[in-house]
């Protein structure tokens, strides 16, 4: 089944452009211009905070579903949208965590704008729909989280890999049940947009 068919079936609201447009800032500054290489057949975003308990309890079930997909057209970004965030310590949260380099700050908030992320950890997952990025997925992670506070030994469920799964397989995203639980985002420069359910299927016009 064609990307371009899956996403209608998934009634996205938005999508964004993936030429000519600035995603957020390496660390070292320099805007990111695009997200993942011609041919690339998912795109996920990972909403992390260094300061988040929740997020950095997370980061390991994040980690390892890179692990698993990055090798199979799938290509990850660790995005710190929070504008408290500096480049030294995001550096410093990539080295103790053992992230890499797949960071992007977003500063102007444009890819909160475009997923509707409110907390992290969140995951965004895309796909190409033309020349376009397409939201497929947005929502938990996983649900070792039941609420703040309450947590499961383990995840029982693991919604990104999932969702990653089903989209490599041409089938449909399932949302993810419960909303995500964490810290939330604090950027007052995002630009201002309609509140989307949390676990499904969202975006917005950047």
């Amino acid at each position: 089944m064609r990307f371009g068919l899956i996403v209608a079936a998934f009634m996205l609201v938005g999508n964004v452009s993936v030429s000519a447009q600035t995603y957020g800032r390496h660390l070292d500054g320099r805007p990111v211009t695009a997200l993942a290489p011609p041919g690339t057949k998912v795109v996920v975003l990972y909403f992390i905070a260094s300061d988040c308990p929740i997020s950095n309890r997370t980061l390991p079930e994040m980690l390892r579903v890179r692990d698993e997909f990055r090798t199979r057209g799938v290509a990850f970004h660790f995005v710190y949208p929070n504008t408290t965030e500096t480049p030294q310590a995001v550096r410093q949260h990539l080295a103790a965590y053992s992230i890499g380099d797949d960071a992007i700050l977003d500063p102007t908030g444009a890819l909160v704008a475009l997923t509707h992320a409110r907390v992290t950890p969140q995951a965004a997952i895309l796909i190409p729909q033309g020349s376009r990025w397409a939201v497929a997925y947005a929502g938990r992670i996983d649900d070792r989280y039941i609420r703040l506070g309450l947590e499961r030994p383990q995840a029982t469920q693991h919604f990104a890999e999932q969702a990653v799964t089903e989209l490599l397989a041409g089938r449909s995203v399932q949302p993810a049940v419960g909303a995500p639980t964490g810290c939330a985002i604090i950027n007052p420069r995002a630009p201002l947009m309609h509140t989307a359910s949390s676990g499904s299927t969202g975006g917005a016009q950047p």
